[in-house]
């Protein structure tokens, strides 16, 4: 209970602006403070001692003292903000470190909002308990510094999907580098790839599957499902863990399984420079499959001619 006070305290605290020093004071502020406390005592005996000339003097004391026991909460509750801005203080000063600082907040200000009594989704799975429609959300990866926005299909096969990949009429250039890859991209609406960074931190929180939705050339839906899908962090250059494959596109990921990812700046694979025709992928020798290509032509999952894709992942 204190610490939902003291958040919404904190917030309304920091809302004004104090200058010049406190230890100071003028006699125009002195009549100011004065009049604010005349104007709140009144506003409480108002309030909670009513028609006092009606009550024993025994019963004014007890409305009185119940006043004060409560200012015992709310002085608890200055002094743990006082207290928490001083925390915030020190580790601003003492770490010295820009970046490191934003990471530390951005932990602190997600773990507030728990605090506090707001929910927080670590991906769209959460998010489907509270029967939400398809749309963009702000998520909070269990292993994450920070959240991200993310689309939620909250349909397809029984919803609860967090959208990583989605291609749908070129408007957005894929043909990128390792860190473009690596932090996201696009039109979260529209195309867009989530960030390696973030799928890494997502699959690798829990056991996720995989959901591949391709368009043939003809309007034809396939679909591919994996119940194991991992993708590694960067000192594994995003390697891919996949498997347990069903669906009647075709298992053409396979062939990638162990794969580390290739970007067009970052070579990872085993045959030579699969990005140059393929795109950005999972590449071994070249491919079976390729959902980054260019765009002018059909992407790639084996005899699939498809022409757009969304790849979806969903917590087991």
């Amino acid at each position: 209970m204190h610490w939902i006070l003291a958040c919404t305290l904190f917030v309304a605290v920091n809302s004004f602006s104090v200058t010049g020093n406190i230890e100071v004071r003028n006699s125009q502020n002195s009549s100011v403070e004065e009049s604010i406390l005349d104007g709140i005592m009144n506003e409480l005996q108002g309030t909670c001692l009513p028609d006092n000339n009606n009550k024993t003097a025994k019963e004014i004391i007890q409305d009185t003292q119940t006043i004060i026991n409560n200012m015992v909460m709310y002085k608890d509750i200055v002094k743990l903000n006082k207290q928490l801005k001083d925390e915030i203080q020190w580790i601003i000063k003492e770490s010295g470190d820009e970046q490191l600082v934003s990471r530390i907040l951005g932990l602190i200000k997600r773990d507030a909002k728990g605090i506090c009594g707001k929910q927080i989704a670590n991906d769209c799975t959460t998010l489907q308990k509270f029967d939400l429609c398809s749309g963009v959300y702000k998520i909070y990866p269990e292993n994450n510094f920070y959240d991200v926005d993310v689309y939620c299909d909250m349909t397809t096969d029984g919803g609860g999907w967090t959208i990583i990949q989605r291609r749908l009429d070129g408007s957005v250039n894929f043909q990128r580098t390792w860190t473009d890859y690596e932090n996201e991209f696009g039109n979260i609406d529209g195309e867009y790839w989530l960030g390696n960074k973030h799928i890494h931190s997502l699959t690798s929180s829990g056991k996720y599957e995989l959901r591949i939705d391709l368009t043939g050339t003809s309007n034809t839906g396939k679909y591919a499902v994996y119940k194991t899908f991992v993708v590694g962090d960067a000192a594994s250059k995003y390697k891919l863990t996949i498997g347990n494959y069903s669906g009647n596109a075709g298992d053409q990921m396979a062939y990638h399984n162990g794969m580390k990812f290739s970007t067009t700046d970052q070579d990872n694979d085993e045959g030579g420079k699969c990005v140059e025709s393929w795109g950005p992928w999972w590449h071994k020798n070249c491919c079976h499959s390729g959902l980054n290509q260019e765009f002018k032509k059909n992407l790639r999952w084996g005899s699939v001619d498809a022409t757009t894709s969304v790849m979806m992942i969903r917590k087991l």
